[in-house]
């Protein structure tokens, strides 16, 4: 099966008049009749390397609905030679590194500020009880 890979213009955009077309785009990958969302997302990364899968968001037809990982393609009625869009959602961050982020960040921060506070207010305090 034959499906044409394409970049969606933004609404209200000139583009989204004519079709959107790049160096890369629009561009065609080669599937079974029984292929899935993910092995759409891992040929068009094979095209296009920069576009790893978990970059992707995938949609069809004017409803404009992300495609889901693991379904079919016949789930979405994709026929051979429709028009999939692909949107690049840029660099994406594991869960695990957010919450380190969130929660290391200040307590790190208040370690600094705790014992360096020479640099920050020029002159050294005596911590209380509570404090130490």
């Amino acid at each position: 099966m034959r499906i044409n890979v394409a970049k969606r213009a933004p609404p209200g955009s000139a583009s989204s008049e004519k079709k959107v077309s790049s160096s890369r785009y629009p561009f065609v990958v080669e599937l079974p009749d029984s292929a899935t969302v993910d092995e759409l997302k891992a040929a068009i990364a094979k095209q296009v390397s920069t576009l790893q899968p978990d970059r992707q968001r995938l949609t069809f037809g004017e409803k404009k609905d992300a495609l889901e990982l693991g379904n079919s393609l016949s789930t979405y009625g994709i026929k051979p030679d429709d028009t999939v869009y692909v949107k690049d959602l840029g660099p994406q961050i594991g869960w695990q590194t957010v919450f380190y982020i969130e929660y290391l960040g200040p307590i790190i921060f208040h370690f600094i500020v705790y014992n360096f506070q020479s640099v920050f207010y020029g002159q050294s305090f005596e911590h209380s009880d509570v404090q130490r």
